[in-house]
């Protein structure tokens, strides 16, 4: 009985000492929450206001440049994209194809272990980054076919 009972007492001393450490915690989060809420404020009104003035500005360029030669802001995003999608492509894969050779080498040089087996995870690693990076141009391009080019998006 007196085993039993010095094991109910000490698993309630725990659970208050847990309970207190929990509240000493949640009390630190919201002081230092309090002290910190005009910051916070600040740049939450600051972030708003950014977006405001990209959405704006979005507004405005297109009454602007739908009068000059190029036509309109789509117009010229779109020029703009094929042109860097293709220097993503190029750079991508001249990167990828510099570090999976080094990975190669790596693997077919070393006669440890833990280095063939670290040159395999940067292969695969890098032939997965390359290829989720051209799939975005590739998926990008993609809905631009379906969409086609003479669909005319509502302007302010």
């Amino acid at each position: 009985m007196s085993r039993f009972k010095q094991a109910s007492i000490k698993a309630n001393m725990l659970l208050m000492e847990g309970l207190t450490e929990m509240h000493d915690t949640k009390y630190a989060f919201y002081n230092n929450l309090a002290k910190h809420s005009s910051k916070l404020t600040a740049a939450w009104y600051g972030i708003f206001t950014l977006a405001l003035t990209l959405i704006i500005s979005l507004g405005f360029t297109d009454i602007i440049f739908a009068s000059q030669p190029g036509g309109d802001v789509f117009t010229r995003a779109n020029t703009a994209m094929v042109g860097v999608l293709a220097q993503v492509r190029t750079i991508s894969s001249i990167v990828a194809a510099l570090f999976l050779t080094l990975a190669f080498l790596m693997k077919m040089l070393s006669r440890n272990q833990r280095t063939v087996d670290d040159a395999n995870m940067w292969i695969k690693r890098i032939a997965i980054a390359w290829a989720c990076i051209n799939a975005v141009g590739f998926i990008l391009t993609f809905i631009q076919e379906i969409i086609g080019t003479d669909v005319a998006l509502p302007t302010l």
